[in-house]
């Protein structure tokens, strides 16, 4: 695995809400918070990567990355309407990350995860996180907001969701 992890959720959230933004397509903090979770998923599968060091939790609602709730929380079930804002703690000024496009392979992993997942509600794609064998389904606990979703867990999973549908497209 490529222990660099130049992103931050941030970067991952921002090409979604990016995406969402050039196609008139509302994102809530729920759904966003699934498709970075998704995200994540596709590139540890598919790149053997992690996208960003911070850890996903398994809450009530599913997987979570805690600095992204946190950020949109304010905005409840409506859509979010800025992007994603990384503090610098050296200098104390806010930027606005981004997927460079001289990463190809991340950007094209990203851009079939909003190819395929745009059309769910956050709703849906809540259910899907809680489906029988998932990652969150195997770590969740109830009212338990500190429990992690191994890497390997997440990667596993993603890796045999990849092989399903290629098993299915024969």
């Amino acid at each position: 695995m490529n222990d660099k992890m130049p992103y931050t959720p941030s970067h991952i959230a921002n090409y979604m809400l990016k995406h969402g933004t050039a196609e008139g397509r509302a994102i809530s903090p729920m759904k966003l918070l699934k498709l970075v979770y998704i995200g994540y998923g596709w590139a540890a599968a598919l790149l053997d990567k992690k996208l960003f060091a911070e850890p996903i939790y398994a809450w009530q609602h599913g997987p979570v990355v805690k600095s992204l709730y946190h950020e949109f929380k304010h905005y409840g079930s409506s859509p979010i309407r800025e992007m994603s804002v990384d503090l610098d703690l050296e200098s104390g000024n806010l930027t606005t990350p981004s997927v460079p496009s001289s990463d190809a392979d991340t950007q094209i992993v990203l851009r079939k995860v909003w190819d395929v997942y745009k059309d769910f509600g956050a709703w849906d794609l809540r259910n899907k996180t809680h489906e029988a064998g998932t990652p969150w389904k195997q770590v969740y606990k109830s009212y338990d907001m500190y429990t992690e979703i191994p890497y390997d867990s997440i990667r596993g999973h993603f890796q045999e969701k990849i092989r399903q549908y290629l098993d299915h497209a024969k």
